[in-house]
Order: C-alpha cells, then sequence, then structure tokens
C-alpha cells in the first residue's frame, strides 16, 4: 500500500484554481487500486474538503495549515500546533495600527478583518466564507485564548508586510513565509510539513518510505525530507526541484496526474 501526499496550489490545480478531469480520474485511480491520497497544505480544512469531494476522498485524513493541524479519516484531531495567543496580539496590534488585514484561521473557523477586496478574494479562491465573528472581535474578545489560531494571513501593501515580517524576525516561536508581495502567511515554528506527513502515516500505519510527497515551493521542503519519495512539478522553485527524488510536468499540465498514471502503469 502506498500513501499519496500532495500539496494544493502550484501543485494541484489547473489554470482554473480546480481539479482537472484528468487530475480526478488519476486520484480516483490510485484510491481505487487501494493506496491512499491526502491533502497536505497551508488551507483550512474545509476548503481542502470541496476538492476532496470532487474525487469523493473525504474518507481520508487531512493536513491543514502546513502541518499545525492533522485530521483522521473520521475527523478527530491527532496533531495540533497553534500559533500562541500573545503572538496572536502582537499581529493584532501591528495590523490595527497600520489597517492592515490579517486573516485568523483557527480549525474550522475563519475571521477576517472586514468586509473588503482581500476577504472577497480568497472567498474566491477557496470557496470558503469566513465566520461572523471578526479578526478584532476574535482577539478582543478572549476567544484567542481558548481557541488559538493555526494560521495568521496578513494581506495589504507589500511596504507594510515588510514592517510585519521585520516585526516578526526575532521573535522564536513563529514563522513567517512570503508567498507574494501583499501575503504574510504566519504559523507557529514548530510546525512543518514534515511533521503533519509524519502524523498522517502515522494514523494510517502506513511505512513512511512508502509515502510520496508532491510540492512545488519552499514549505513543501520538510515533507520531501521526511518521505520515500518527493515529487516537485516542473514550475517549482529552483530549491524543490534540487530537493526532489524525481519531477514531473508543471501543475498546469497535470503534473501530479501524469505521474500517478505511469505509476499505476509500473505497479
Amino acid at each position: 500500500m502506498a500513501l499519496f501526499f500532495t500539496d494544493i496550489d502550484g501543485t494541484l490545480l489547473n489554470p482554473e484554481r480546480t481539479l482537472s478531469e484528468r487530475t480526478v480520474r488519476a486520484i480516483r485511480g490510485v484510491r481505487s487500486a487501494g493506496h491512499h491520497f491526502v491533502l497536505c497544505s497551508s488551507r483550512m480544512p474545509e476548503s481542502m474538503r470541496i476538492l476532496e469531494r470532487m474525487y469523493d476522498g473525504v474518507d481520508e485524513p487531512l493536513i491543514a495549515y502546513n502541518g499545525g493541524l492533522v485530521l483522521s479519516r473520521t475527523g478527530q484531531v491527532v496533531h495540533d500546533v497553534p500559533i500562541s495567543p500573545d503572538d496572536a496580539r502582537v499581529v493584532a496590534r501591528y495590523c490595527a495600527e497600520v489597517e492592515l488585514h490579517a486573516s485568523f484561521f483557527a480549525g474550522e473557523d475563519w475571521h477576517v478583518w472586514g468586509d473588503d477586496k482581500w476577504t472577497a478574494r480568497e472567498i474566491n479562491n477557496t470557496g470558503v466564507r469566513p465566520r461572523s465573528l471578526s479578526s478584532q472581535d476574535y482577539v478582543g474578545s478572549g476567544r484567542v485564548d481558548v481557541h488559538p489560531p493555526h494560521k495568521i494571513m496578513c494581506m495589504g501593501e507589500p511596504e507594510l508586510i515588510d514592517g510585519l515580517e521585520a516585526l516578526l524576525a526575532p521573535v522564536p516561536s513563529v514563522v513567517t513565509y512570503r508567498s507574494k508581495d501583499t501575503y504574510l502567511e504566519i504559523a507557529n515554528a514548530d510546525c512543518s510539513k514534515g511533521m503533519g506527513v509524519a502524523a498522517a502515516a502515522s494514523e494510517l500505519g502506513v511505512d513512511i518510505q512508502d509515502c510520496y510527497f508532491f510540492g512545488d515551493n519552499y514549505n513543501d521542503i520538510p515533507a520531501f525530507a521526511v518521505v520515500g519519495t518527493s515529487v516537485a512539478v516542473a514550475n517549482g522553485k529552483s530549491e524543490v526541484l534540487e530537493a526532489a527524488t524525481v519531477t514531473t510536468a508543471r501543475h498546469h499540465d497535470d503534473g501530479v496526474a501524469q505521474y500517478l498514471e505511469s505509476w499505476l502503469r509500473r505497479s
């Protein structure tokens, strides 16, 4: 039995930011053959389930928030590494001072700064809608203490993002990831996709050497380091291509599907 893990954005999705028919067929093919296919992303769980439903895969574990939250096949939490409430407050204070959008993702909940273009863009990208409790109320009410965030995404002008990145650089308990000039993702420094992959493999009882991981970006490298076979899509960062066991076609050319099809023919 093999266990296939994959990143989503930049790795699995087609130009329309969804799964192509070919990719859906390939995933169904490996699952029909008795193998597992698990999503591993910085996204929140419900955004990932939308994709899982396309190939009837909601019976698999989920690795959300870059490994900060791992859910079992039945939805139980098997790995949980949130950001500390104190660190979340530091981010919230900065964003309030400079009027920078900050979305707080805590488990199944998404709290947004307001009804702005950044919220609208994320709704369009992920298909998920935020909770009614705003980011400011989430932090100010103390909800952050009982249900701390697994990810904070700050969105706005590059110079404001620069300032927040500089503020958090000396903080050892958080890690930041700049996915684009206007986006900064923040997580607990103790979580990684590698840890998430190891937790999910253990949950399923699959040897880590029988695991495969598809990725394109820097945050996929920790997962590459723990699996038996790492597969980079051709559009990946140069460091990712160098770290991979093998390279497949670009994400927009269904690189994951091409690899799965070839793997099944050889099996």
